[in-house]
């Protein structure tokens, strides 16, 4: 038996025919306007996971950039603050070599009213800010990192509290790169370490040794209590000594040398310490005695012995404060005193084995002080606020130029190290760059469309849908002689 073709079996393969190229011609033009090769998973599912598996990593990528480009900014905004600071250290030190060489205290005073102005920069950038956190706070970033107060002391330092973190704010960069970008302050501006203690005055202490624990500078006040006189005499401590007498020491440290002119007592000289005799009578209560160097002792010499010639020993009791007087303690004359201040509970320790007069002297703990403090100082110094010597006043000078020295030095360190931490940031960003490339171009061999090979698809779709459209239409139009034959 014949098989035989019937219309509804040509009319089947037409339908076929134009569905399927026409899918293809559809396919193709899709291909070429929107440049991808596929767009849901059903049509290419291993490429489409590829695909979405370098779109996971260039996102991330995309993310790691974005925190490269803000540490940077971050740092570069730091780096841009310690160039100021290195300014200002500068222009500091020019201040105080002119003021080693000034004469003039007017002069010496505009010195150091241009350091209060330097002064006041140095806290603006120690308070700075970047994204609304400040630069020198650690991890602590979201509060001020330093407050500052007046000295507590007379000729005391400038009172500075961190409140910051005592650790770096970090920014992670992928699963194993870490850069510090919020750095803690009180390293930055804080003192280089502790150096000997210098001790300047004319009481005769001097430092005892030992680790102290004050910092920045202090005033050791050396203050008389009591004065007594060995017997034999007569001779007694004036109604002023207390308050009056500036002489210090155990037994035999000073001397009054008596001489009774008149064989009774009544009348004669006194010396102290070899010093220019003054004469007495026996009805004085309160007669001023001086020596040398601004010692003086207040006696009572109605009690002269008859006839006494010749030396006696005295012994004079006195007091140590470094906090004002708000707390004291008794001199021992010994080779190390601890003597703390009452507030802050610090201690310097005194060797008063050789304090022989009351006075000021002032402590200074080298290497204790931040930048802020050494600056307060270096004014201060100009000044003169501690009425130092001339000899003392340049050698003080020469010291705070060793401190802004000090300070200049832990800035540039820490400058070092975050411009190295760019210079990191910036060979990343490169590496980033190069890899999100590598990523798009691998993006687009999988999913991109190959035009020349759409376009050839396409016109050979179009090709054969126009020729099926052409066998269907001849089938169509033929008659029934021509169907039969």
């Amino acid at each position: 038996m014949d098989a035989r073709v019937t219309s509804q079996t040509f009319t089947r393969n037409a339908i076929h025919f134009t569905s399927l190229h026409s899918s293809r011609l559809l396919t193709a033009q899709r291909q070429i306007t929107s440049g991808l090769q596929f767009e849901l998973p059903s049509e290419e599912p291993v490429a489409y996971r590829q695909v979405r598996s370098l779109e996971t990593r260039y996102v991330e990528l995309q993310a790691d950039k974005t925190v490269i480009g803000r540490a940077t900014s971050t740092l570069n905004a730091s780096v841009s603050q310690f160039q100021d600071v290195s300014e200002l250290i500068t222009l500091s030190k020019n201040l105080v070599q002119q003021g080693i060489q000034a004469l003039d205290s007017d002069e010496r005073n505009a010195l150091a009213t241009e350091i209060d102005a330097l002064l006041a920069q140095a806290k603006q950038i120690g308070l700075a800010k970047f994204n609304e956190n400040f630069l020198y706070g650690g991890t602590r970033s979201n509060q001020p990192p330093f407050s500052f107060g007046e000295p507590l002391r007379e000729n005391g330092i400038l009172e500075v509290s961190y409140q910051g973190s005592r650790q770096r704010s970090q920014t992670h960069i992928g699963d194993s790169i870490s850069i510090d970008t919020y750095y803690d302050g009180s390293k930055i501006f804080g003192g280089a370490g502790r150096e000997s203690t210098v001790l300047v005055g004319t009481t005769g202490a001097k430092h005892g040794g030992g680790t102290d624990t004050l910092i920045g500078r202090a005033t050791l006040r050396v203050q008389h209590d009591s004065t007594s006189y060995a017997g034999g005499s007569g001779v007694l401590a004036g109604t002023n000594s207390a308050a009056g007498d500036t002489i210090l020491g155990p037994a035999g440290a000073h001397q009054l040398t008596i001489v009774d002119t008149s064989g009774d007592g009544s009348a004669g000289t006194i010396s102290l310490n070899g010093a220019e005799p003054v004469p007495f009578s026996n009805t004085e209560t309160n007669l001023r005695v001086p020596g040398f160097y601004g010692q003086e002792v207040y006696l009572d010499t109605t009690s002269i012995a008859a006839g006494f010639n010749g030396t006696v020993d005295i012994t004079s009791t006195g007091t140590l404060s470094v906090d004002d007087g708000a707390s004291t303690i008794p001199i021992d004359f010994s080779s190390s005193q601890l003597v703390s201040d009452v507030d802050s509970g610090r201690f310097v320790t005194i060797d008063s084995s050789n304090i022989r007069s009351t006075g000021d002297d002032s402590l200074e703990f080298p290497g204790t002080s931040n930048l802020f403090q050494i600056l307060h100082a270096t004014a201060a110094d100009l000044r003169n606020s501690r009425e130092l010597s001339s000899a003392e006043y340049g050698k003080a000078l020469n010291r705070r130029l060793t401190e802004l020295d000090q300070a200049a030095s832990k800035v540039f360190s820490v400058m070092g190290e975050q411009s190295t931490s760019l210079q990191t940031m910036q060979t990343m960003e490169f590496r980033v760059d190069d890899l999100m490339l590598s990523v798009e171009s691998n993006i687009g061999e999988i999913q991109a469309t190959d035009f020349p090979d759409a376009v050839l698809r396409l016109e050979n779709s179009q090709t054969l849908l126009q020729y099926t459209y052409a066998v269907t239409a001849n089938l169509n139009s033929l008659g029934l002689l021509e169907f039969l034959r």
